[in-house]
């Protein structure tokens, strides 16, 4: 690889790095303009790293790993050619929805029948849907080299504590930029820049889970030396406090910007998400039990800090309410479910759903509320997609969370990163079971960024992975003289 094509690389990382970055800026993205610019820009990055990939002839990706890709790269470019289906003129008239034959009764002139009832609404989906692919593959091809893949992941722990650092300093000095009339939480409710706190409890876990992976990667390795656990559990803290001074910041701003959105789905998927991390970097280190107990118990120690200094939101609300949402998000359920039924295999059009739930809310005493969203977004995509192309997504992404998964067992080093997508996609999977935290622009692109973090580092690379492990601020740990 000559020195332009290094050159040419690395600004497009840190191009695709300032995407992820200003994503969340402008509250969440979770509007028609900055949902647009993102996806122009995912666009001339995708064409501007095409074009160098034409002229080198070859990817960066492996072939071996190019082979375990076709599955869901296939799944995922079938559900982009399903939409458009739904958005073009149905040549069938069986599959088009019954509301063009009545709006063509109604207007006295023939309309195309299409199987969306929003052709413009299903076509800005379209859009995010090929914004965040696009995100997926130019991290996939730009986070190859280990090196790199490092670079991101710090990357994402520094956008992380400095959303949540703006989030403490609007929550607690009342100076953020949102208007009043814009936000949907309570005041006492962190929520940062975005509009809703359970979309940043989610962009924040995901934060969270690179700051714990960096964490368990540089001080694993302290407790296989043969040790007092006494000792390594100074030493462990010792490696946090002074060797990973920043990182050990953004944690503590992440977590308690996170326990202060009072989000009892975001907060509770994050700490699964958490637990499946440890467990996963724990079961591939290999070494002593009390090893692995030791890190177990320090992270258990470091989270109960942070949840006695800042979760007690949480737990009044949970006291309160319980872990079972309200009645309206129920009635939601089963009346998205009962609009399924009426088109379950051709569904109302991607990005559909405020169009299409509106007919089936007839026990619905509030006509006034517009319910955008069905706060599950497996049901969402199955009302809008169908279930077979709903399906094919929800398959397409537990595919790639295979893949990372299975690098976990192959990988000799760098294994945090495959663990790291692994965790990520049961964290907004728990999620999006009760909100919809996946259908906002920048919770979507980072999780994109993270999971094609984690493919890309999930194949052996053959001659490197039997080397020794990389050596992190806490390596000088293992030159500890030892006792006879």
């Amino acid at each position: 690889m000559n020195r332009f094509d290094v050159s040419l690389d690395a600004w497009l990382f840190r191009a695709l790095i300032a995407l992820v970055a200003l994503a969340p800026l402008p509250l969440g993205s979770n509007r028609p303009l900055p949902a647009a610019l993102i996806a122009l820009a995912s666009g001339l990055l995708l064409a501007l790293w095409a074009a160098r990939a034409a002229v080198r002839g070859r990817l960066e990706v492996t072939s071996g790993l190019m082979l375990r890709l076709h599955v869901p790269v296939t799944l995922y470019l079938l559900v982009v050619l399903w939409v458009l289906v739904q958005w073009l003129p149905s040549p069938f008239p069986s599959w088009a929805h019954p509301i063009w034959e009545e709006a063509s009764a109604a207007l006295g002139r023939e309309l195309a029948p299409r199987i969306t009832v929003n052709p413009d609404a299903t076509l800005a989906a379209l859009g995010g849907l090929l914004t965040y692919g696009a995100i997926f593959w130019l991290t996939l091809q730009l986070a190859v080299d280990p090196g790199r893949a490092r670079q991101a992941r710090n990357a994402v722990v520094a956008i992380g504590g400095a959303y949540a650092l703006y989030g403490l300093f609007a929550h607690f000095g009342g100076m953020g930029w949102i208007d009043d009339r814009l936000v949907q939480t309570r005041p006492s409710d962190l929520s940062s820049s975005f509009v809703n706190r359970n979309s940043f409890a989610t962009f924040a876990g995901l934060a969270l889970l690179c700051t714990a992976a960096i964490y368990i990667e540089r001080i694993r390795h302290i407790f296989s030396i043969k040790r007092p656990v006494r000792q390594k559990l100074s030493l462990a803290i010792e490696t946090m406090v002074l060797h990973s001074g920043w990182i050990t910041a953004a944690f503590g701003l992440t977590a308690v910007a996170l326990l202060l959105t009072v989000s009892r789905g975001g907060i509770l998927a994050s700490l699964a998400g958490l637990a499946a991390l440890v467990m996963l970097q724990l079961k591939s280190a290999g070494g002593p039990a009390r090893g692995r107990a030791a890190i177990i118990m320090l992270i258990l120690i470091v989270t109960g800090i942070v949840m006695m200094a800042s979760g007690r939101g949480l737990i009044e609300r949970i006291g309160q309410r319980g872990f079972v949402e309200d009645e309206l998000r129920q009635t939601i359920f089963t009346t998205t479910i009962e609009a399924i039924r009426s088109a379950p295999w051709t569904g109302t059009g991607y990005g559909t759903y405020p169009d299409a739930i509106e007919a089936w809310r007839t026990n619905d005493p509030d006509i006034f509320m517009v319910w955008e969203k069905a706060h599950n977004t497996y049901l969402e995509n199955a009302l809008e997609l169908g279930l077979p192309a709903a399906g094919a997504l929800c398959l397409a992404v537990l595919w790639l969370a295979m893949i990372a998964f299975r690098g976990v067992a192959e990988r000799r080093r760098h294994r945090a990163f495959p663990a790291l997508g692994v965790a990520a996609t049961l964290l907004v999977g728990i999620h999006a079971l009760v909100d919809f935290s996946l259908q906002i622009p920048a919770v979507a692109v980072l999780y994109a960024f993270i999971l094609g973090l984690a493919v890309a580092q999930s194949a052996p690379r053959h001659g490197h992975d039997n080397t020794a492990p990389a050596r992190g601020p806490a390596s000088a740990a293992s030159h500890i003289p030892q006792k006879n």
